[in-house]
């Protein structure tokens, strides 16, 4: 195994010189109003109606065939403009959020020349990286769905082009759809026609209008509901964390676990993608001791025949509950698959509903909500007939090992601790694990987990592996915890984490937290003060405190008492109390 830190060796130094900027304007078929869907609305909530945001454009590369112009790009992405609404849509944020699409969508084409000497297609890779950095250093102040940006040789050929997209209008599963057809009418200039009417968003807002839908919807609401009151506070708590403020990622590429992924695919009759996942929580379990792992996921709400080449915001967060307990790993994959495609099911749903009970559901639980995905997988779901009959003799996976690589690289600060991102399990498995702070989740755990689940595939290659054989292959011990580690409603909560959340909290309130008494959880002892004199408001200034304690929950119990006793770290010497209660 190899390790790596950065990005590869570019083997030619790329100079871009901007040399014009064309405005297009592309006209559709029609000008409309309405509301927006429910993938918009909830795009639009978790942009905090910034423009700003760091998720607010997707910056790619889109392909290009060697010897294309400029104009024939310029006409290609014309095409998409017409052809989509998206791309001439703006929004109208606030109470009854509305999309307006545009007759004529109009977006600026940046001409970049990369001066004298050969380039060609070994250079597309750094020029497209250089050229996506210019892209996202330039600010526009013109609010378009739509920017590109090319890159040509002396000659006028373009070697690369990017392109930045309103997230509001297009999401990943958009993007595969857009470089397609992009990539199509570059190649074949007869396709550049806006050709049949598609379904848009408007259309997709009108038929979430109907009862039908509506009914899902709710569906989606419950389901989420239910789970979200099983959610832990935060997956991998581990003791003794101290921010560091260090974000980074570490990829995992193993073409050895490629090979062994296709083969437990081939027999458990499963997508490669729920087999990955499938080790990630046999790993994640065996580390943290829950049996159950209930965690936030992404999905792509791309199943129903009119939406395979949709361009607009669909994907929408959701849970997954994987119950791990002492399966088998075949057993385990096919749970997974079956777990994420429930939770894919209940995908689509009414944001703003969610956000009111999700409050709801906080302020019972004493708990605050980490919403980025765990698990976010960019290969397709689906069983393929290709993994059937697939088989590597040991040998060749064994020897496959000694090309494992693991990269890292610096990555923008993230709300959850960890991260993982599935990019690619076609000739090599590149599971990307994202640490928030390195504090939290040192380099080495990073490391430790995507080998675990490296090894956990390989091993499985040969055939079905049992529960203790699973705990073994890991090569992973639990998480030691002291004492003052409780399990309280599905969460590890650190007592010292607690105890410190009161003590800024509560102020000057004397206070002390108990993992127990006479048969409570998180029990809460404090002296009444001004601001303080119920469990409500005691609790209302714990959940105000919570956010950044990861470790932490607000008591489950208040017992408001009038002095405080002389040992507090003994619950039968507070004197009698005022009031207790729960303070929800």
């Amino acid at each position: 195994m190899s390790t790596t830190t950065g990005t590869t060796r570019r083997r030619r130094r790329v100079r871009l010189t901007p040399v014009d900027a064309i405005q297009i304007s592309s006209t559709g078929a029609r000008a409309a109003e309405g509301p927006v869907a429910l993938g918009q609305l909830n795009t639009l909530q978790w942009l905090q109606d910034s423009d700003d945001h760091l998720g607010a454009v997707l910056r790619v590369e889109l392909p290009v065939p060697d010897g294309k112009s400029v104009d024939d790009v310029a006409e290609a992405a014309a095409v998409l403009v017409a052809r989509h609404e998206s791309l001439r849509t703006t929004y109208v944020r606030g109470r009854d959020p509305r999309q307006v699409v545009a007759a004529t969508g109009t977006f600026t084409l940046n001409v970049c020349a990369l001066g004298e000497g050969p380039w060609g297609p070994p250079d597309r890779s750094a020029v497209a990286g250089r050229l996506l950095v210019w892209l996202r250093e330039r600010r526009d102040t013109a609010a378009t769905a739509l920017r590109l940006a090319v890159a040509t040789d002396e000659f006028g050929a373009v070697i690369a082009c990017v392109a930045g997209f309103s997230h509001l209008g297009v999401d990943l599963g958009s993007l595969d759809v857009l470089k397609r057809e992009f990539a199509e009418m570059l190649a074949h200039p007869e396709r550049r026609q806006v050709g049949e009417p598609r379904h848009q968003p408007l259309d997709q807002a009108e038929l979430e209008a109907t009862p039908a839908e509506r009914r899902r919807t709710r569906a989606a609401n419950d389901y989420i509901q239910e789970l979200a009151r099983r959610q832990p506070r935060c997956l991998l708590a581990l003791p003794g964390a101290t921010r560091s403020g260090e974000s980074l990622a570490v990829e995992l590429s193993s073409p050895a676990a490629a090979m062994a992924v296709r083969q437990v695919a081939a027999r458990t009759r499963s997508s490669r993608s729920s087999v990955v996942l499938a080790a990630t929580c046999a790993v994640l379990a065996r580390r943290t001791g829950y049996r159950e792992l209930v965690f936030p996921s992404l999905s792509s709400n791309r199943f129903e025949r009119h939406l395979v080449d949709f361009v607009g915001s669909l994907a929408q967060g959701t849970l997954v509950a994987v119950d791990v307990g002492d399966r088998s790993f075949d057993a385990l994959v096919k749970h997974t698959w079956a777990a994420a495609l429930e939770a894919s099911r209940h995908g689509r749903y009414d944001g703003v509903e969610r956000g009111a009970w999700d409050e709801r559901i906080q302020h019972d639980r004493g708990t605050h909500f980490l919403y980025d995905p765990l698990f976010n997988s960019l290969v397709p779901e689906t069983w393929s007939g290709v993994t059937a009959g697939v088989k590597h003799r040991p040998g060749e996976i064994t020897a496959a090992l000694r090309r494992t690589e693991l990269r890292w690289r610096p990555v923008p600060h993230d709300g959850t601790p960890v991260r993982f991102n599935l990019e690619e399990v076609d000739g090599r498995v590149r599971l990307d694990l994202w640490s928030a702070d390195t504090g939290l989740v040192p380099r080495a755990e990073m490391e430790s987990l995507l080998l675990a689940v490296e090894r956990l595939l390989v091993a499985a290659a040969a055939g079905d592996l049992d529960a203790p054989r699973i705990r073994e292959v890991t090569g992973l011990a639990p998480v030691a915890r002291t004492p003052d580690w409780v399990l309280v409603d599905s969460c590890w909560v650190d007592l010292g984490e607690v105890q410190r959340l009161l003590d800024e909290a509560l102020a000057p309130a004397a206070a002390h937290v108990f993992g127990s008494v006479d048969g409570r959880d998180l029990v809460a002892y404090l002296t009444a003060t001004d601001a303080v004199r119920t469990p409500e408001q005691a609790h209302a200034r714990c959940l105000a405190a919570l956010p950044g304690r990861l470790n932490a929950l607000a008591p489950r119990h208040y017992v408001v008492c009038p002095t405080a006793p002389t040992d507090a770290t003994d619950p039968a010497a507070w004197p009698a109390p005022l009031v207790t209660g729960t303070g929800r």
